[in-house]
């Protein structure tokens, strides 16, 4: 049965101004936000256009053919790269970030949100610029929440009282209900709005808008498979030899990638909500599973078990370090269980265990995004129960070879070559000396295509927090 988890919401925020990054409070306490009335959404939708006549072409970003120029490009893969640096220090959120330029091209403010119920980062833009932000154009990452279903006006509020005169908005908000709201707001103010890929925005097609849109859509990948999907985006990260090995016979596996891939292992960690493996990749490699980072967000370590074969003592089991949930099903070992939850591990029994009860669940949670850690036995069937989006493959100039060696995927039932699963818009990275391989499976297809079916969900998706975020529940 899905759950609705209650948000409570947060004050803090996120400034990219000369400012060293930290939570912002108001009087010593996080504070709430104002909630939004139908008058004060009339308020805002009803004042004046006071904007004075500005050059568009250098303002707008949009050149005299009414496509995204070179330096409104700019503006919005900045406003796209600003939306990351929430990224590891506080819980996975829609991303959201805020370029402000005033009329004479200078740029006033970068400025982002931090954490889902932070202050918007079009309200702490315009704080910065002061009047400077009269006449200026505001470029978007994410289309700002607004309006009575989403609690939420300060974004608007903002940019029409300081008196903003155009707005280039990357990505329509994908949340049903949501997707809208504040770009109609906004033009019924006398903010002029373009909307890149879109058939709003269809004037700023070319190249240059295109890859401005793409970067809009790779910073909120993780909310638009959400909505696709009606899952957490799930993504599968494994290192292997160049012989497809990810350990050997005996199951030794440290270090088959180099250092630096091992770092952006961690910083993928940081920017998940939980991290699941298997019981082999508990009972062989004893993981910790953490970010190696001081302070910041913490993921819930998740480990699947039908048979709770684990070991008695480990890293996993010391909650004071990251929390930890333990999968399993009805009836399975009630001692063990028992001494799981009195070290502060939580236990959850289900009545039979597979990937997509775990992703279900998960989502119910809350979960936005899933890093899966796991090995062959446990990856091959969350790639067969379409719960899996994205794979993260580090490829090492490594041999180990032998039969027994394990690779990457068990037998996923393929006896044809014709069954193989391609994966979409690749890319290829090299870290050091290693390759770093990612793409998107079928499940997704890819951004674009995410991006289409999360445009056509009209109503919440059945599965899991309808796309609300909140607190973990502790269960058992």
């Amino acid at each position: 049965m899905a759950t609705t988890l209650r948000i409570p919401p947060l004050a803090v925020t996120g400034r990219r101004s000369g400012h060293p990054l930290a939570p912002q409070r108001e009087g010593g306490q996080l504070t709430a936000a104002r909630p939004v009335t139908a008058l004060r959404v009339r308020k805002i939708t009803s004042l004046t256009n006071r904007r004075r006549n500005v050059n568009v072409k250098s303002v707008y970003g949009l050149d005299a053919d009414g496509k995204l120029s070179v330096a409104g490009k700019a503006q919005m893969l900045r406003a796209a790269e600003v939306s990351h640096l929430s990224d590891g220090k506080v819980a996975p959120h829609p991303r959201s970030g805020c370029v402000l330029v005033g009329p004479d091209g200078r740029t006033l403010a970068e400025t982002f949100q931090m954490g889902q119920g932070g202050l918007p980062a079009e309200l702490i833009a315009v704080e910065e610029a002061r009047e400077h932000a009269k006449g200026a154009t505001a470029f978007l990452n994410l289309e700002p929440r607004h309006g009575i279903m989403a609690s939420d006006g300060r974004a608007v509020e903002a940019l029409v009282q300081a008196g903003v005169s155009h707005a280039v908005v990357g990505l329509r908000h994908p949340i049903p209900g949501l997707g809208g709201h504040a770009i109609d707001a906004m033009r019924q103010a006398g903010i002029q709005v373009e909307v890149l890929g879109s058939a709003a925005g269809a004037s700023s097609g070319g190249v240059s808008a295109a890859e401005a849109h793409r970067a809009c859509l790779e910073a909120n990948e993780a909310i638009l498979h959400r909505v696709a999907t009606g899952r957490p985006f799930s993504v599968l990260k494994y290192a292997m030899t160049l012989d497809g090995k990810i350990a050997c016979k005996t199951g030794h596996s440290a270090w088959v990638s180099c250092g630096a891939s091992r770092q952006r292992v961690f910083a993928m960690r940081a920017i998940s909500d939980a991290i699941i493996v298997g019981g082999n990749t508990v009972r062989r490699d004893g993981p910790q599973l953490t970010t190696r980072r001081e302070g910041g967000h913490l993921p819930i370590r998740v480990v699947m078990s039908r048979t709770l074969n684990l070991p008695e003592d480990g890293s996993l089991w010391d909650t004071s370090v990251a929390p930890t949930l333990v999968m399993t099903q009805r009836g399975t070992r009630q001692d063990f269980q028992n001494q799981l939850r009195a070290r502060g591990v939580e236990v959850v029994e289900f009545d039979f265990l597979n990937p997509g009860v775990a992703a279900d669940y998960l989502a119910s949670r809350g979960c936005l995004q899933l890093l899966w850690e796991c090995g062959g036995t446990l990856a091959a069937p969350a790639i067969s129960d379409r719960v899996i989006h994205k794979t993260m493959a580090f490829i090492a100039p490594k041999l180990i070879g032998g039969e027994e060696a394990p690779t990457p995927l068990n037998d996923l039932g393929f006896v044809e070559m014709t069954q193989a699963l391609d994966l979409a818009e690749v890319k290829y990275e090299q870290i050091e000396t290693d390759l770093l391989a990612t793409g998107y499976l079928p499940t997704s297809g890819g951004l674009a295509a995410a991006a289409t079916a999360a445009a056509n969900v009209t109503a919440p998706t059945p599965v899991g927090a309808r796309l609300v975020r909140g607190p973990v529940r502790r269960a058992g």
